[in-house]
């Protein structure tokens, strides 16, 4: 069996098509909490710098926690009137003058949904103590939405805040395609998600024994965009790809290019990332528990 140094060194050095990027991730903390064992969204506050939002995946509770930067619990927050189905992916954002929490009901695995949502709250305040806090809040709005085509799974979920849009990655087809929502589709009870393009997911270098097929390369697991929506990271189980989009640019024509490419060999199943309140820092934990916090590098 391959142990996790000797991953991280098949993944470091192998032969990859993508731009080169020098970028390796460092230690930014652990989540030791055991309510924290199955990590699937991560989300960097819209309002508080050094404080995160993280979700686990199956779990019918609808329950969000608040850590800090060294993977701490300092609140639990309990969304009222929500049953998940499958949460796969979270995102952090400022609109209106408030705070928002978005959490993306959107996991499928075996591509039967009918139809999935977005369910958006108000990133409740709370002051930093020993104590941890108790949380309740109930959705200010939720996106209840199809495919037009056939369901699909979606773990990657991520908001371009100035064009007021959702953007979702399909895990399971190749390549990767894109679709998006509106992040205030009004008084429609389901909305019909568009398609934008197919992303273009690099080469990621993987031998092709055993255990490089159980990372199952080139799946987005996370998406996060950064806040001035220039800038969108799409985590996988081994690598983070980093995509420029220039001024007058769509996101269709940005997913389109290749991306830069960082191998993050350090996490067991990386299954969610976030930017910092800069575009040029990106945070990735996962699924197993006890789960490090990398923090990465990615400017150009």
């Amino acid at each position: 069996m391959l142990t996790v140094l000797a991953l991280a060194a098949v993944l470091l050095t192998a032969p990859t098509t993508t731009p080169a990027a020098s970028a390796l991730p460092e230690l930014a903390g652990f989540l030791r909490d055991q309510r924290l064992a199955e990590i699937s969204g991560l989300a960097a506050s819209a309002s508080v710098p050094g404080r995160f939002w993280v979700h686990n995946d199956s779990s019918s509770s609808a329950e969000v926690f608040a850590i800090d930067s060294s993977g701490r619990v300092k609140a639990k927050l309990d969304l009222r009137g929500v049953k998940p189905v499958d949460w796969e992916d979270m995102a952090a954002f400022a609109l209106d003058g408030k705070s928002w929490l978005l959490l993306a009901d959107t996991g499928d695995n075996a591509g039967v949904r009918p139809s999935a949502e977005l369910v958006v709250v108000e990133e409740p305040a709370f002051t930093a103590a020993a104590q941890e806090h108790a949380l309740t809040a109930a959705p200010a709005w939720r996106i209840a939405f199809r495919y037009p085509d056939e369901p699909h799974d979606v773990e990657a979920v991520g908001i371009d805040v100035p064009g007021e849009t959702a953007l979702l990655l399909s895990k399971r087809t190749t390549p990767p395609q894109i679709w998006s929502l509106p992040l205030r589709p009004g008084r429609n009870k389901e909305n019909i998600a568009t398609w934008v393009g197919n992303l273009q997911a690099p080469d990621e270098g993987l031998p092709t024994d055993n255990v490089a097929r159980r990372l199952k390369p080139g799946r987005p697991t996370a998406l996060s965009i950064s806040r001035d929506a220039r800038r969108a990271a799409v985590l996988t189980y081994a690598s983070v790809w980093v995509y420029e989009r220039a001024a007058g640019e769509s996101w269709a024509q940005a997913f389109a290019r290749e991306p830069r490419s960082f191998p993050i060999a350090l996490l067991a199943q990386a299954e969610a990332i976030t930017f910092a309140a800069d575009a040029n820092t990106v945070y990735v934990t996962g699924e197993r528990w006890p789960a490090p916090l990398l923090r990465l590098n990615v400017a150009p």
